[in-house]
This record gives structure tokens, sequence and C-alpha cells, in this order.
């Protein structure tokens, strides 16, 4: 659950939402400057259901029983943290193996400590006695990735795709996709950039800069996506911002909270391109 404080209200979007605008912003992706994603679909489906295991904790939320308010995403405590991922990196993987290797390199990187000084962006805080738990997670998940190569390699359709770079490459992909929908799902919007993103597959690398603009709208630079502007609509729900007796009281509150649409424009910026690596 991603939540925003808006005085005396909480707004709630559903993690699950939020990756759906994350898939949304998957299949706009490419344009003169910017190659589209391949594989194709299976990139669009991982970046549409990274978060799909939170599906059924958004449906019985829990309270901080420190704050008496709703667990946010990051917030929540690591075992669930935990447990949800393993649920959705596994039905994804059902799904198409791809994607679900792409979705487990995804949930490594939320716990990776380096990357969480990046603006609108931390790894999941851990403490220090559940390094082990988290140890133990982190080094199922390698071996589940290894497994996948394995079987994907196998495959002369799927073999291009599986090396090392390309993967990377579709990872952070992913992450920036992730962290643009996160700067309009966290809201309000400010000036961000989002660094290191791949514009290809050949090693070119771009920072992309968000700047607010009036009307809920923002612009981004350099733009990615086939559409310009492109409509933006993400469902959320208000709740007062009051201590929660229990669980119980939360979820009464939510269920009975009717759904709204944030809506936003996003455009092209100007010219403050900013490329490393190979020419676009």
């Amino acid at each position: 659950m991603i939540i925003q404080e808006q005085g005396d209200d909480l707004v709630l979007i559903r993690q699950t939402d939020h990756a759906v605008l994350s898939g949304h912003f998957a299949r706009e992706l490419g344009n003169d400057a910017f190659a589209p994603p391949e594989p194709h679909e299976s990139f669009i489906l991982a970046a549409t259901e990274h978060d799909n295991g939170w599906n059924e904790w958004e449906f019985v939320p829990e309270i901080d029983h420190v704050t008496f308010l709703p667990y946010s995403f990051m917030s929540i405590p690591t075992r669930e943290h935990i447990e949800l991922y393993q649920r959705g990196i596994e039905r994804v993987i059902k799904a198409d193996h791809y994607a679900g290797l792409l979705v487990s390199m995804h949930c490594l990187g939320l716990y990776d400590r380096t990357r969480a000084t990046m603006p609108g962006f931390s790894a999941k805080y851990v403490k220090s006695q559940e390094a082990p738990m988290v140890n133990d997670f982190l080094q199922s998940l390698r071996l589940q990735q290894l497994r996948l190569k394995v079987d994907l390699r196998a495959d002369p359709k799927m073999k291009d795709f599986t090396e090392e770079k390309w993967l990377q490459w579709n990872a952070m992909r992913l992450e920036a996709l992730d962290r643009l929908s996160l700067y309009f799902c966290m809201g309000p919007l400010e000036g961000a950039t989002i660094d290191a993103v791949p514009a290809n597959y050949k090693g070119t690398e771009v920072d992309w800069d968000l700047q607010p603009e009036g009307n809920n709208a923002a612009t981004l630079e350099p733009y990615p996506f086939r559409r310009d502007p492109l409509e933006i609509s993400i469902l959320a729900r208000r709740i007062p911002k009051r201590r929660y007796a229990d669980d119980a009281d939360l979820q009464k509150t939510v269920a009975q909270a009717p759904y709204f649409a944030l809506k936003y424009t996003l455009r092209a910026g100007g010219a403050r391109t900013r490329a490393r690596g190979a020419g676009v």
C-alpha cells in the first residue's frame, strides 16, 4: 500500500494498481530515441505483475501497532514482505519464465542498500535481528534466478535475451518504470531525477528529468514513450488520518471508502538531455 498524507486524510493506493501503471508505461515505451522492450510481452508482464503478491494483503490491510496507522509498502514487517514477494514471483514464473526472472531480480534489488539513496526510491528497512532471514531469502532468489536462466538459455528464442548485459538492462528499465510510477503515486509532484535508464540495448544510459507542471502535469526528458502527451489515471481511496483501534477497524474503513481516480498528464520536456555511453 502506498500512502499519501493530505491534511486530515490518508490517500491509499494499492501496490497492484501502482504496478498496473508501471505496465502501462512499459506498453508505451519506445520511440525514435528509446528502443522498445525486448522480449516485449514478457517485459510488459513483468512490469504489470511485479507487485501481484500484494493482492491478498491489500484486501485485509494491517495497522502498525506503533503508529496505529496502516502499514505502507516500506514499513510492512519484513517477514510478510518476503512471503508476499515469494508468492508473487511464483505466480509470474508459472505464466512466463522470463517475466518471473525479471520480477525475481527486481525483488532482490529492493533489499540493495546501495540503491537506497536515490530520490523516490528506498531499500527495504531490515532490523539487525532480521538479517539472517533476509540473507536466506536473497540466496534463495539468486538460486531461483540461476535455475530460470538455465531453462531460458535452453530455448533458442530466449537465449539472446538471457545474456547478463541484456538482463541487467531490462532489470534497470523495470526499476526505472517502477520509480516513474511511484513518482505519481507518492505525490506531491516535485522535481526529481531517475538515473541510469537504458535507452537501448547497446549501452546507452540517460537520466530522466521530471519537472512538475501546473494542473496535475509533469514533463519528462528525454521522453521515452510513443505517445505525447501520456494520460495517467490511478485508482485511490481516501480514509481519515486517525488512530485505528485494530486491523478490523482499518479494514472496515477501507472497505467502505469509495474509489476515485488521480489523473495526471505526462509530456515531453525541453532539451536538457544528459546521455552517457554510446550515442542514442
